[in-house]
């Protein structure tokens, strides 16, 4: 049994392995996509340091979705070839049962759960807050190289209440223009044949400072419109600063999926949050469980699944396990939309799926193991 046990779970791990190999350069190369060409796009000078922390970044958090998925696909492979091949059928006349076929499946479904459980509860958080704060935060970058921010002739949006767009060159930004807005509205309007850019960092709140040459400014009277309440005033050459207050970071840490475990369980139980807020933490906390469980779930429905497919081609199990995994995260994804509405108990919902799928599994098991 030792000989058919390793023969069984070798044969499950390798097929799992190569799952999460190819759901992982999947979901990175989507990301890439996604974020850092957008990114490089419209700062094109962004340092290859930058993409490759970016990448490391993504890897666990495209672990954490991918090893269950993959451990399911592995079942379905593994079972559906011993199936096919009549494998499944010696070991029964042998007198195993169903039970004790499947041992090194229960122990690698334990195995994945822990691997999971820790990038969920304690890996992926944290990755998610640097990635955030590589996105969001501009204190770094402008203390390295304050055109670094800017992109290229596209509108810029980073700074709060203010519209910038600028063709960028390598000393300075020319055909400057900046709006400020109020509530949406606009209040000052700046345009320049050029802008040289600084960071003032000795003072309190970091400063980004613009040395301009040839500039307008036009500014909102206290009454009237703007359009028709201003004029514009002509300089030769001045200075206007903008604050760029270190927020991104706190409140990207601050975000439910950023949490770390330990902050995420004092957010759950603290009275004094407001209940709708609390039920969001909370609702984080049981998707972090629930997601790392999913492992023994899908061990659960896909050694029946895989045994009644009875193939050897890849392509079956690759189907039903996107069948499973597509259902499993849309009913997980309509449970977390009502994360923020405490009378609908999300944190109760969010086990929904698991609860789902372990009752078709122990179903489907038991009525094979009759057979």
């Amino acid at each position: 049994m030792r000989l058919l046990d390793r023969y069984i779970a070798k044969q499950v791990f390798i097929s799992a392995v190569f799952a999460v190999t190819v759901i992982l350069v999947i979901l990175i190369l989507g990301n890439v996509f996604k974020e850092i060409l957008r990114e490089l796009d419209k700062r094109p000078d962004l340092s290859l340091g930058f993409v490759f922390k970016f990448i490391i970044l993504v890897i666990p958090i495209s672990l954490s979705l991918a090893i269950p998925f993959s451990f399911l696909t592995a079942i379905l492979l593994t079972f559906g070839r011993l199936s096919a091949d009549s494998e499944f059928i010696a070991m029964r006349m042998s007198g195993q049962s169903m039970w004790r076929i499947c041992l090194p499946i229960g122990a690698l479904a334990l195995f994945f759960t822990l691997i999971c459980g820790w990038f969920n509860l304690s890996i992926t958080p944290a990755a998610k807050t640097e990635m955030e704060g590589m996105k969001a935060s501009m204190i770094n970058m402008v203390k390295r190289e304050p055109l670094l921010i800017f992109p290229d002739q596209v509108v810029m949006k980073e700074i709060d209440n203010h519209l910038l767009y600028a063709k960028k060159e390598e000393d300075a930004l020319y055909g400057f223009q900046m709006i400020k807005l109020e509530k949406g509205r606009p209040q000052a309007l700046v345009v320049a044949r050029k802008a040289e850019v600084s960071v003032d960092l000795t003072k309190a709140i970091p400063e980004l400072v613009f040395d301009f040459t040839d500039f307008n400014m036009m500014a909102k009277s206290q009454e009237g419109d703007f359009m028709e309440s201003t004029q514009p005033v002509f300089f030769e050459s001045g200075e206007i600063g903008l604050e760029l207050p270190d927020k991104s970071n706190q409140e990207a840490a601050d975000k439910p999926v950023n949490v770390s475990l330990r902050r995420l369980i004092q957010f759950a139980g603290d009275e004094d949050l407001e209940p709708d807020k609390r039920v969001t933490y909370q609702t984080e906390l049981s998707t972090r469980f629930a997601f790392s469980v999913s492992c023994i779930m899908f061990g659960l429905i896909g050694v029946p699944l895989g045994i009644t497919a009875q193939r050897r081609e890849s392509t079956a199990g690759f189907v039903i396990s996107l069948i499973i995994a597509v259902s499993y995260y849309v009913l997980l994804i309509i449970a977390q939309m009502q994360s923020a509405n405490a009378s609908a108990f999300p944190h109760l919902l969010v086990w929904i799926p698991n609860l789902l799928c372990l009752g078709l599994g122990l179903f489907l098991f038991v009525r094979l193991s009759r057979k």
